[in-house]
């Protein structure tokens, strides 16, 4: 039997990678500039000003639209995250 891209089980560095990545916790944002950047957000009632947006990217799922919307960040105390938008839902996350 042949295997193909579908059915062959993920490479060992890939689920590492996927084992070792923190767990998204949801947040709460208080603020946007331009209607679309975020600015502020609230974790664990903590209050974090974005002081940049370094990168912007989506992720698509089976469908056509995009299912999330990433922001790579760097708050005011200089701490770099990613914060990301499930479109679907429309509910925050970040990850540390």
């Amino acid at each position: 039997m042949m295997l193909t891209w579908r059915t062959a089980a993920p490479s060992p560095w890939r689920l590492a990678r996927r084992m070792l990545r923190p767990a998204a916790a949801p947040i709460e944002l208080s603020e946007r500039r331009y209607g679309f950047l975020p600015a502020r957000f609230r974790h664990q009632g903590a209050l974090h000003r974005i002081a940049s947006v370094e990168r912007i990217w989506e992720a698509y799922g089976r469908g056509a639209r995009a299912d999330r919307r990433y922001f790579a960040v760097r708050c005011a105390d200089a701490r770099r995250c990613t914060l990301f938008q499930d479109l679907r839902a429309g509910t925050w996350h970040v990850q540390w």
